[in-house]
């Protein structure tokens, strides 16, 4: 208890950091150096606050709901002084907004089925939060300068098909952080010595849990006032970590976790470092969408009936080849976190499939999340069970949505694709959005990996 209320006392002083940071950046002083010097002093008085109670979902969460409606009504002041508010469109939108959220609230609760598969998700969902945030692996290495990683991972897949992902990532991560804390400039992480010879099955979120790290070591430099230059020199940084510590087959799922990272606990900088991210590695640049998609589905404040993460990922990314990215990063978290019910997949193709019209990103998520942890966990039973369910025969709205979100030969589908990309070194692509079927039709084509 008195952890959380002492968690709890940082609240307050994180969003009126944020709120006034906030507000002197639509100020014409804001752009001042005096001006950039207080806001970079109040984001950091903010950032320092947040991280006490970061670990704790419903508190981030509050955060989370409050500090976007707080940065809503700063917008809404700045608009109205620019006289923006009064176009007719700007109208529209602020309504289509509303409507939008009620109907999304109304049909998550509309039948005790729906309000059942809710509170299912919900606990998934904190479940998967709580294998991340308390993954029992330690963060510094032994005295004598080395990682018991082996006998680490084969206590983590011990406990069980479904944690052993979630788990694997948060030790990738505390694996990273022990080295990278007696090296800045670490190599060979998990591409040369003990990291190289890993388990197959643990490389995929090993990866993925290190460039979380990377990414935090990065971006923790930065604040919105940070110049190009610094924000350059903070992703070559990054950067550089990936590519002196990663195998090239596994390098997209530690580039996706820069999105994560950053969409997740620095939302202020998305829009900066993408744009940066976007002149320096086009590739990066999609997997960083992909993990914002992610950070999308596990925001806390998206577990409220009418706010949606399919949204954000259709609102929040600047281009078309961004919002794949990020609806494919949401559907990836989405499906494989409930993959133990996979009718809260049926439920919300049948009721809300008009969420991810328009193209395939969605369907691409399935896949590669199922083909990310057919990998992780041979064998893996909700796997199985995920990609041979069909819904209800005589509730023929349902099996027409799963048919065509989702399919009817998953099973056969997914493992075709995860021993191809497999074979031809590419199994990291799964991070970021791809057609699949014309993409394995490509690489086909390739000489197999060595």
């Amino acid at each position: 208890m008195n952890e959380f209320a002492n968690a709890a006392l940082k609240f307050p002083v994180a969003l009126s950091s944020f709120g006034v940071e906030r507000l002197l950046g639509v100020l014409p002083l804001g752009d001042s150096d005096a001006g950039k010097r207080a806001r970079a002093s109040l984001y950091k008085a903010g950032d320092t606050a947040k991280k006490e109670f970061s670990t704790n979902t419903l508190l981030f969460g509050a955060f989370q709901f409050t500090d976007k409606a707080q940065s809503a009504l700063i917008s809404l002041a700045s608009d109205a002084v620019k006289l923006k508010v009064l176009k007719p469109s700007y109208l529209w939108n602020a309504v289509s907004e509303l409507v939008h959220g009620s109907t999304d609230a109304f049909e998550t609760v509309a039948t005790s089925t729906s309000r059942r598969l809710l509170r299912e998700q919900f606990g998934n969902t904190f479940d998967v939060i709580g294998f991340v945030n308390h993954v029992d692996a330690p963060s510094e290495l032994s005295a004598d300068g080395t990682y018991p990683i082996d006998e680490q991972i084969e206590k983590l897949y011990a406990r069980g098909d479904y944690p052993a992902l979630w788990l694997i990532e948060g030790l990738g991560e505390r694996y990273a952080k022990a080295y990278l804390a007696k090296d800045k400039s670490l190599t060979g992480l998990l591409s040369a010595g003990k990291g190289a010879t890993l388990p197959d099955k643990a490389q995929l979120m090993m990866h993925a849990g290190a460039g979380i790290e990377f990414a935090k070591h990065a971006v923790s430099t930065l604040n919105p006032t940070s110049t190009n230059a610094e924000v350059d020199e903070a992703l070559r940084t990054f950067l550089r970590l990936c590519e002196d510590n990663c195998q090239e087959r596994c390098l997209g799922a530690a580039l996706e976790s820069l999105g994560l990272v950053t969409r997740t606990w620095y939302v202020q900088l998305v829009g900066m470092i993408y744009e940066r991210l976007a002149l320096m590695n086009v590739a990066a640049s999609e997997y960083f969408w992909h993990g914002a998609g992610r950070a999308m589905y596990f925001s806390p404040m998206y577990m409220l009936p009418g706010l949606s993460p399919w949204h954000a990922a259709d609102t929040e990314p600047p281009n078309e080849v961004a919002k794949r990215n990020a609806r494919a990063g949401v559907a990836w978290a989405f499906t494989v976190v409930n993959i133990r019910h996979p009718e809260i997949t049926a439920n919300f193709l049948r009721n809300r499939a008009d969420e991810i019209t328009g193209n395939d990103a969605f369907t691409d998520g399935v896949y590669s999340t199922l083909v990310m942890a057919g990998e992780m966990v041979p064998g893996h039973r909700f796997v199985t069970g995920y990609c041979r369910y069909q819904p209800d025969r005589d509730d023929k709205e349902a099996v027409e949505a799963w048919h065509k979100w989702v399919g009817t030969d998953t099973e056969a589908r997914s493992n075709y694709y995860r021993q191809t990309l497999k074979s031809h070194g590419r199994l990291g692509e799964v991070f970021r959005y791809h057609n699949l079927p014309e993409f394995i039709a490509a690489i086909e084509t390739e000489a197999p990996a060595m």
